[in-house]
């Protein structure tokens, strides 16, 4: 009988300890880290307009696409960040903000031409990639690939919502042929 009492007792202790013991590493779970420490910024909207403006520089010349420097412009009371691109003639990234936000990343190619699509092809991939540091260069040129079989024969535009939240769109003007490439 005493030995009976006495495996109760210690059973109960073992219990006792062991279920105070997972409430000490539930809790442990439960504090949040410092923001800095748990989020590594990847997507544009997370960072500044001079980290994304550092990011454009940095990629661009990585990936051999060279470009003017980035002005600040305001065109029907928006504001602008702009910048050429010295390998298309009449091209140029624009990144669109509210306040201190980020909106939006675009590509303007004013003339497409057939025989430069691997060129343009380049510089959406490098706008892909400064959208979300995290896409590689092959995710980055199977998105826009997924974006113009989207597209269709007879349409104008196309538009792909991304597992990082963002959407990855093309335009293509119908009267001037102009495209216009946006991540949003």
């Amino acid at each position: 009988m005493i030995n009976k009492k006495f495996y109760m007792v210690l059973f109960l202790l073992i219990l006792a300890l062991v279920s105070c013991g997972n409430k000490k590493d539930k809790n442990k779970e439960i504090q949040p880290k410092p923001i800095g420490e748990t989020l590594e910024q990847t997507v544009f909207k997370e960072k500044s307009i001079e980290k994304i403006i550092d990011d454009f520089e940095k990629n661009s010349k990585k990936n051999h696409i060279q470009m003017a420097a980035f002005e600040k412009i305001v065109f029907e009371n928006k504001d602008f960040y702009h910048a050429k691109i010295g390998l298309k003639k009449n091209s140029n990234y624009t990144i669109g903000y509210r306040g201190i936000n980020a909106i939006g990343l675009f590509l303007k190619v004013e003339i497409v031409d057939g025989s430069e699509l691997s060129i343009i092809e380049d510089m959406v991939v490098n706008l892909i990639q400064v959208s979300d540091g995290s896409i590689s260069e092959e995710e980055a040129r199977n998105l826009y690939t997924e974006i113009l079989v989207k597209m269709g024969e007879n349409e104008i535009s196309s538009s792909v919502k991304y597992k990082n939240g963002l959407v990855y769109g093309i335009q293509i003007g119908q009267e001037s042929g102009e495209l216009i490439f946006s991540a949003q």
